[in-house]
């Protein structure tokens, strides 16, 4: 299994922790056209269909480790890379 598909795992597991679940359904196609428009940068459908019906988006758990953070931002660093989000 790749490093990205354990994170993965990882990351779906907090998710679950958190009391979130996955949903699965087909939405109509002025619905998907709204979850379009209102849409946030670096933000999914999910997170948007929720920040619709709540008002909000809930707080999700961190998807990098801070150990995995600093790992990128030393790699971005060695290869003369500018680091602009992590």
């Amino acid at each position: 299994m790749s490093s990205n598909a354990e994170r993965l795992k990882r990351y779906r597991a907090k998710m679950a922790d958190n009391g979130f679940k996955r949903l699965s359904f087909y939405a109509a196609p002025e619905l998907v056209e709204l979850i379009a428009k209102e849409r946030k940068p670096s933000e999914c459908g999910g997170r948007t269909l929720e920040r619709l019906l709540l008002g909000e988006a809930k707080p999700r758990p961190d998807y990098w480790t801070a150990a995995e953070r600093a790992q990128k931002a030393a790699r971005r660093a060695a290869n003369g890379r500018q680091i602009t989000k992590v």
